[in-house]
């Protein structure tokens, strides 16, 4: 007999083509299930591995043992035996006609089933949802405002496609990372989660403009449309509104009136204030005060040349809430709610305008309404992200952190690779007691930006309150070294010094804050008195004391508010 036909003997065959099929099954399985239920990585990469470790065990085993009436016999080299007076055959009826092989058939079909339909029946729009990435179009001409140009025309075509509500695009920040990448489009989908991409160029020689798209599909690599624009500039907003159609209708996205009125319109008839406009957005998503204030000089420049210029004033709003929130001067608080008003008087349905008044609400300590202009952006434009996050933050201040969550994975899917997405996760987390899930969030935040203030804080304090002080000094280490000149480091090696009780240090790092919120007053105030400093304890308390009562003042629900003042009393 040939060591085939003993390996059939022994049904080494049967036993492995069983367990293949087994596996099979469990691997489509925990696929689908373990990220529905939120599990950790880890927990995958362990089941695959003790199915791999298993298949030649069972191999084994069934060389050596045979399954027999009686129980589990060791297999003999002889084609029959007599085991408690029976006779154990060899099975040589044709393979159709044995029911354990017919049953390792339909084995094979319900895992094929399942890794084929069962993904998209439990988790659904995730993986075969009418998603799209717009990435930055390449810029042909030489000038340097061709390359604001360039970027604005990804950057609008990212909005029109955020009115339509069946179709999920990916937000500008996560984008702009593969600007003159040599990343092919699938690998980039898969990083973004899509299932298709738009990519274009623009060639702009004085009034003449020519964009070229085309909207791939990642599966198939087929092109689902293509077009190619050769217009005057003064004409460029009409292919904006051309090309979200197309993609739109490529994509089988029924619009509503609504939809197709908003794509249609037309922010500005000038183009000088319109690229005034792109600056000052370029300059606002620095995030830092210098920019803030910069963006504002762009602003009112548009504003001179298009009085009427609804995004202008929204952006306006923003700029000033950003300054308020930094400097905590009302005047920028007003003049902010005034630009966000004149914008909301110019066009009543401009989401941008119900989402500056909702930051501006913030920032003045009234969540509810915050939470309620919010809401209203999202209403006129479904894919606005930043309204999204906003919608989370505000109900996690509520400490509705189910909820909260709903909505900071809906920002996630949407903006993957924005740092504050993979902390606003990992905290919400935390809070929800998956401490674990949370550090994995928080360290997937540190691989997309190795710089990211967001995650290393996370990981510091997700340390910290696991009572591992000298692996949070590591990361927090890590961010002296990678932001020294950040605010909100020193923020952090503040707190992270009081926790240790290192009293000396957590005051250094809170004497080098350059704006200082209430709660920070009340801890240098005692950090002041365990010094022996009693006026300079008492002026830092005076101050708290009257920033306290006049937030609180304006908005009695503030739980933080009530909490701080009670640290005074």
């Amino acid at each position: 007999m040939s060591f085939f036909d003993e390996l059939k003997r022994r049904k080494v065959f049967r036993v492995a083509a069983s367990y293949a099929v087994v596996a099979f099954i469990i691997m489509q399985l925990v696929e689908i299930l373990f990220p529905m239920f939120d599990f950790p990585q880890w927990t995958q990469q362990f089941t695959v591995i003790i199915v791999l470790l298993g298949f030649p065990i069972a191999v084994i085993l069934s060389w050596v043992f045979d399954k027999t009436p009686q129980g589990f016999v060791k297999t003999d080299v002889k084609e029959t035996e007599n085991v408690g007076g029976m006779n154990v055959k060899v099975d040589n009826r044709p393979f159709y006609q044995r029911k354990r092989n017919i049953f390792l058939v339909f084995g094979v079909l319900a895992g094929v089933l399942i890794g084929a339909y069962g993904g998209s029946a439990i988790t659904g729009s995730i993986s075969d949802d009418k998603s799209v990435a717009v990435l930055p179009f390449d810029n042909l001409g030489n000038d340097e405002n061709d390359e604001i140009f360039s970027d604005g025309i990804t950057e609008d075509i990212i909005s029109q496609l955020s009115n339509i509500k069946d179709i999920r695009v990916i937000a500008r920040t996560s984008v702009l990372q593969y600007k003159g990448t040599t990343k092919n489009v699938i690998k980039i989908a898969k990083e973004l989660g899509v299932t298709t991409i738009l990519e274009g160029s623009v060639r702009r020689i004085g009034d003449d403009v020519r964009i070229v798209s085309q909207l791939i599909d990642v599966k198939t690599d087929d092109h689902l449309w293509a077009g190619t624009y050769d217009r005057k500039m003064k004409n460029i907003f009409e292919v904006q509104t051309d090309v979200a159609k197309k993609i739109a209708y490529a994509l089988k996205s029924k619009l509503s009136p609504e939809e197709e009125a908003r794509i249609d319109q037309v922010p500005t008839q000038n183009l000088e204030a319109y690229t005034l406009y792109k600056q000052g957005k370029e300059k606002y998503y620095q995030y830092s005060e210098d920019a803030f204030r910069e963006s504002i000089d762009y602003y009112k420049r548009a504003l001179n040349v298009d009085p009427t210029f609804a995004l202008a004033f929204s952006g306006l709003a923003d700029s000033y809430g950003q300054i308020y929130s930094i400097t905590r001067d009302s005047a920028y608080r007003d003049l902010g709610f005034s630009a966000a008003e004149k914008s909301l008087k110019i066009d009543e349905n401009l989401a941008e305008g119900y989402k500056a008044l909702g930051l501006l609400f913030n920032y003045d300590g009234d969540p509810n309404n915050s939470l309620k202009y919010n809401l209203k952006a999202i209403q006129l434009k479904p894919g606005f992200v930043d309204a999204i996050y906003n919608v989370g933050s505000r109900y996690s201040g509520k400490g509705d952190l189910s909820e909260a969550l709903e909505w900071f994975k809906e920002a996630y899917k949407m903006d993957p690779y924005n740092r504050r997405n993979n902390y606003k996760i990992g905290f919400t987390y935390q809070l929800l007691g998956e401490s674990k899930i949370a550090e994995e969030l928080f360290l997937e935040g540190i691989l997309k930006h190795n710089d990211s203030y967001e995650s290393i804080n996370g990981l510091v304090n997700y340390h910290l309150n696991n009572s591992r002080p000298n692996k949070a000094k590591y990361y927090l280490d890590e961010l002296l070294r990678l932001r020294p000149n950040d605010n909100r480091t020193m923020g952090v090696a503040f707190n992270y010094h009081l926790k240790i009780k290192d009293f000396d240090n957590s005051k250094k790092y809170g004497l080098k804050l350059k704006q200082l919120n209430p709660g920070a007053k009340i801890t240098l105030a005692y950090l002041e008195r365990w010094s022996g400093n009693n006026t300079k304890a008492n002026t830092y308390l005076n101050e708290a004391k009257i920033q306290l009562e006049n937030w609180v003042n304006k908005n009695d629900q503030s739980a933080g508010g009530h909490y701080n003042l009670s640290k005074i009393y």
